[in-house]
């Protein structure tokens, strides 16, 4: 087996695998486990999509057509845009309920 030189950049190594087989390398190398950090934001973003269930409301093609047109305008996804008008919707509706009840 030949011996795994060092290589001063990624763009050396690069070109290095472009014209070596890595079978010829097999003793060189260190099998690895790998370890993957999220940040906290990350995170968040992934537990909340956790928290959403699967729901399929049936839209005319031009009630599509139309939020895709707005979200596109406010740079977000139509779906996005969709559950913040639900959302809007359910606050202004229940908003009347709780305070009725104080």
């Amino acid at each position: 087996m030949n011996k795994l030189p060092k290589f001063k950049s990624e763009k050396k190594e690069a070109l290095f695998w472009d014209t070596h087989d890595i079978t010829d390398y097999l003793d060189e190398l260190k099998e690895i486990t790998p370890t993957l950090k999220l940040s906290k934001d990350i995170k968040k973003k992934i537990f909340s999509r956790r928290q959403k269930k699967l729901l399929t409301l049936r839209l005319e093609q031009g009630q599509i057509d139309a939020a895709k047109l707005v979200a596109s305008q406010k740079s977000v996804p139509y779906q996005t845009l969709l559950r913040m008008w639900i959302m809007e919707g359910i606050n202004r509706e229940i908003m009347p309920l709780i305070k009725s009840d104080k």
